[in-house]
């Protein structure tokens, strides 16, 4: 049984995860291309630590952490990547913008689409201020979609995380409420 409907793009449906789902989630989280740029992600994870991993994703309300699945073409109705707001701050209006696709669903489009529709949620109902995301040196497809949804680049974090045998610069990216442009200027 599919997680909750959440949010409805013209592709895209962006829904809850399940327990069903936990499978293709620890093979997102173990796949080494998705893996090497997702800080949250680094070691791989077993079937049973994956599991205790589930539960604190499962009880974290403090984020919007959705599942992105096409309605057609290859991938229909199955989960491709997850987009997420988290943390979410209410206190400062603040939250971090994250995702990550599968690498058989790349170069579609998704996670423009999924990210555009998520921020467009947290600026009009989260009430949202600012929205933050954070992209390794290197990661030319991460930097060209927060480019793309908006994001200003606020400064380079030298050497911030270690990746591939060495330590590499993080760039900062941000965007303000009064910054977004909408979904439909972001997809035109």
């Amino acid at each position: 049984m599919p997680g909750h409907l959440f949010i409805d793009t013209d592709r895209l449906e962006l829904r809850t995860p399940e327990e069903e789902d936990k499978e293709f989630l620890r093979e997102g989280h173990n796949h080494p291309d998705v893996r090497r740029h997702v800080d949250q992600f680094r070691t791989p994870t077993t079937a049973a630590e994956y599991d205790d991993l589930y539960e604190q994703y499962e009880a974290d309300e403090d984020s919007a952490s959705l599942l992105v699945v096409p309605k057609e073409g290859e991938h229909a109705g199955e989960a491709v990547g997850s987009a997420q707001l988290a943390p979410v701050v209410d206190s400062r209006g603040w939250a971090n913008l994250g995702a990550w696709l599968h690498p058989t669903a790349w170069g579609n489009g998704y996670a423009t689409e999924a990210c555009a529709h998520l921020l467009a949620y947290g600026f009009a109902d989260l009430r949202l201020h600012r929205v933050a995301a954070y992209v390794d040196a290197g990661n030319d497809a991460s930097r060209a979609l927060v480019e793309r949804l908006g994001f200003v680049h606020e400064g380079t974090s030298r050497d911030d995380i270690y990746r591939d045998g060495g330590y590499v610069d993080r760039e900062r990216y941000g965007l303000l409420d009064s910054e977004w442009a909408g979904v439909d200027a972001v997809l035109e």
